[in-house]
């Protein structure tokens, strides 16, 4: 008979994927992009023996603009106020991640789906900060996303 104890190693990170929109009828409608993985900020995870790991992981809900500068000129990233190559300008947001990337940037750049229409709930959403790590989208980046005309998404 197989025995089975409980405890004694050490509690990993959690992360899944992430809900960000109010509805999913009607089907959000979405665009492909290629995301740089360069854009992406690593994190550091604990795995179940204890250990760290640094993961590139891109969450749905994260807002992408297009980069306009650099070797990545043309793909995408996550909007950040102060970055310097195009992601930096509202006006080349491209909408909301919808695919979720738990490990893929950390060897190649990723085609993925962007939400360009739909409802979302704006508290579960994110953008970087200066130091790249995930914020809640602000009011100012929301309303900014509201005035472009290639985008139609409702936040709640």
């Amino acid at each position: 008979m197989s025995t089975f104890v409980k405890g004694g190693g050490t509690a990993s990170s959690t992360f899944g994927p992430r809900e960000f929109l109010r509805s999913t009828n009607p089907k959000p409608q979405t665009e492909s992009y290629t995301v740089a993985k360069g854009s992406v900020p690593a994190q550091t995870i604990t795995n179940g023996d204890g250990s760290t790991s640094s993961v590139k992981i891109l969450q749905p809900g994260t807002v992408m603009a297009k980069i306009t500068s650099g070797p990545d000129s043309g793909k995408i990233g996550p909007f950040q106020a102060e970055a310097t190559d195009g992601r930096q300008t509202a006006a080349n947001i491209v909408g909301l991640e919808l695919t979720y990337l738990p490990w893929q940037l950390n060897e190649r750049d990723v085609e993925v789906s962007v939400v360009t229409n739909g409802t979302a709930v704006q508290a579960w959403c994110v953008e970087l900060n200066a130091a790249g790590a995930e914020i809640a989208l602000t009011n100012t980046t929301a309303d900014a996303m509201r005035g472009l005309k290639r985008l139609d998404i409702n936040f709640a």
